[in-house]
């Protein structure tokens, strides 16, 4: 990580417990419990810990809000790539409606545990999110209605970002208003090619310092 700041965080203090119910373990996030991996020792779960709260540090690339980027109130967040739900944890109480997309089947049970307090506006999905939909997969276009409230999508796929934008081509271009934080390190182009779309489809685009 390779930014000066990451040495005010230390894996080694962050508290991990243990739910003997749920047979997961667990760390708070501004007090709600965030489970992970059944099979994941307290070491890897410091370890990421750590790792995600530098990625979302102020002064992080990787961060996907800032104080002019927000979500706000009553939006509905749809995160594509939700992992063990970091983000959408820290946005739960504002959300009217979480959509979260994970294909790593060993995330969804703590994925459900996480969100049980709030399950009832909370869909996970365990399907990849491209440019085709069938037993495996799903296109946004496919899945997605639109939202008066607004949409937030939030997307980190690991690579595959253009085959999801390439199957959102109605949300994108029907759906106001919303957001977009996506991930564009993964391939050297993606930036460029990102801004390019998004522009011709009538949006604002920025990108993090760094």
């Amino acid at each position: 990580f390779p930014h000066n700041f990451q040495d005010e965080y230390s894996a080694d203090k962050i508290e991990v417990y243990y739910d003997s119910e749920k047979q997961l373990r667990y760390v708070l996030l501004d007090g709600k419990k965030l489970y992970f991996k059944k099979r994941w020792g307290k070491k890897k779960i410091q370890n990421l810990c750590s790792l995600l709260s530098k990625e979302q540090d102020i002064r992080s690339p990787h961060r996907y809000l800032t104080e002019q980027f927000r979500f706000e109130q009553g939006e509905s967040l749809v995160d594509v790539g939700a992992a063990e739900g970091n983000f959408a944890l820290s946005v739960v109480e504002k959300a009217s409606r979480l959509i979260l997309f994970e294909a790593d089947k060993e995330w969804i049970e703590p994925l459900k545990a996480t969100f049980e307090p709030w399950k009832e506006k909370v869909e996970i999905v365990n399907k990849y999110v491209g440019s085709k939909t069938d037993e495996k997969n799903t296109t946004l276009d496919d899945f997605l209605s639109n939202s008066k409230k607004g949409i937030f999508l939030k997307i980190d796929v690991e690579g595959a970002e253009s085959s999801l934008l390439s199957g959102s081509k109605r949300i994108l271009s029907e759906q106001k208003p919303i957001k977009i934080a996506i991930c564009t390190y993964h391939k050297q182009d993606d930036e460029k090619e990102f801004k390019m779309l998004l522009t011709e489809k009538g949006f604002k685009t920025t990108h993090s310092d760094g």
